[in-house]
């Protein structure tokens, strides 16, 4: 059932004021539904209809790209076109579903519609989420390198083709992943001999790929400590931040987890940490330390907003109060604690979370902890995945350094 433009508005406006955003925000939605108002009523369209946003997102690429709206503009009048739609759709809005624009939305019209049928076939075939993710991220970008260089006939695609797009993936991987890299563009190839007819691309995808190896990067525990300590407890995340930061200095949670952990995972009584991992599925119990239990119970009780309506520890600070999104990380909590301290990160190690997990490993084994309570601590599936951990032990690996008895080089100088 069609519903009349200004109708709509009208119900959407209720939707947006039921979330609480500030004032501002408001302002901003109600500005720019008036914008699309005035293009439909120019267009002579009264009624909200498929057909009218398409034409209303056309318009808006076509300014977007001649110059004539600014980013910002072009992203701000997109969302609130998209919130009217879901508000068309669904009756309510989500707030979070009509955030950002679709990742195909780069792709023309032979390479989008590819991908999108390359999506739905790996979820047919009941990969994991996050599998089927890293497979679409990873197809996405060589289409993209085949659109670039200006291929139309999709069954006319080569082994060759395959090879450069592979050159093209290895600019924004780093060896050690592109073993992962490997395996997602073959499955991307045997979709394509699939269902496009081509022949002899999955076999363009070289089986061996040398994975170099790399030192662990990690920091003394005093400079962790800094970075843990840096947040100001005055400021709005000062608390928040504190506590997510201790949590991955003191227990290794990946940064997934972290955003994940809700009120319930928290057992006081008995001080444990109990939640199923992101990444592997499997559960893991972890020590509430001391410290660890007084950052998150002082957010709790003095930053956390009391009224919110989600059960995640951790929250946004602003309207709406909901959960922290994964896909960044938490990279900028930890980067400004970098900041704030002036502690430079290692090589090559960056300044996200990892550098904290990756420290606390050689400060268990300092302390004489066996490797396979080290890897149940940072959720591996077993010591293997651990091992690297130990060439971080640097007076224990002096330990097992050999001299040259017996082995003394010929025609050595007595």
């Amino acid at each position: 059932m069609k519903i009349p433009i200004g109708e709509l508005i009208s119900k959407a406006d209720t939707e947006i004021v039921r979330l609480n955003q500030a004032p501002s925000t408001l302002m901003q939605y109600r500005w720019a539904w008036h914008r699309f108002e005035v293009f439909c009523s120019d267009q002579r369209m009264t009624e909200f209809t498929d057909e009218a946003l398409a034409a209303y997102l056309q318009f808006l690429a076509t300014e977007r790209t001649e110059g004539r709206f600014k980013e910002w503009k072009y992203k701000i009048l997109r969302k609130t076109a998209l919130v009217l739609s879901e508000v068309d759709q669904t009756g309510t809005y989500g707030w979070k579903l009509s955030k950002h624009a679709s990742p195909n939305d780069r792709l023309n019209h032979v390479f989008r519609p590819l991908q999108e049928h390359f999506q739905a076939w790996l979820s047919r075939r009941g990969l994991a989420q996050d599998t089927q993710e890293l497979y679409a991220t990873v197809a996405r970008r060589a289409l993209a390198s085949w659109q670039g260089q200006g291929i139309t006939d999709l069954g006319k695609l080569t082994g060759a083709d395959v090879a450069s797009a592979l050159v093209f993936l290895a600019k924004s991987y780093r060896p050690g992943s592109m073993r992962t890299v490997l395996t997602a563009v073959r499955v991307l190839c045997r979709f394509l001999e699939e269902t496009r007819g081509c022949s002899g691309l999955a076999r363009a995808v070289p089986r061996i790929v040398s994975r170099r190896v790399r030192h662990v990067s990690v920091l003394p525990a005093e400079q962790i400590e800094m970075l843990v300590a840096s947040p100001d407890p005055g400021k709005v995340v000062g608390r928040r931040d504190r506590a997510m930061l201790l949590l991955g200095a003191r227990t290794g949670l990946r940064p997934v987890d972290i955003v994940a952990l809700r009120l319930r995972n928290i057992d006081w009584r008995d001080g444990r940490i109990i939640l199923v991992q992101h990444k592997t599925g499997a559960l893991l119990v972890l020590p509430l330390l001391a410290d660890v239990g007084e950052a998150i119970a002082d957010y709790l009780l003095h930053d956390r907003p009391a009224l919110a309506d989600d059960d995640h520890v951790f929250l946004r600070a602003h309207v709406p109060h909901v959960a922290l999104g994964p896909s960044n990380g938490l990279h900028y909590v930890s980067s400004r604690a970098f900041g704030r301290t002036g502690i430079a990160s290692p090589p090559e190690a960056g300044q996200g979370f990892r550098v904290l997990r990756a420290s606390l490993a050689p400060r268990m084994l300092e302390g004489d902890t066996p490797l396979p309570v080290i890897a149940g601590a940072l959720g591996h599936r077993g010591i293997s995945s651990a091992k690297h951990y130990l060439a971080a032990d640097e007076e224990r690996m002096r330990e097992c350094c050999l001299d040259f008895a017996g082995i003394e080089p010929r025609g050595s100088l007595s």
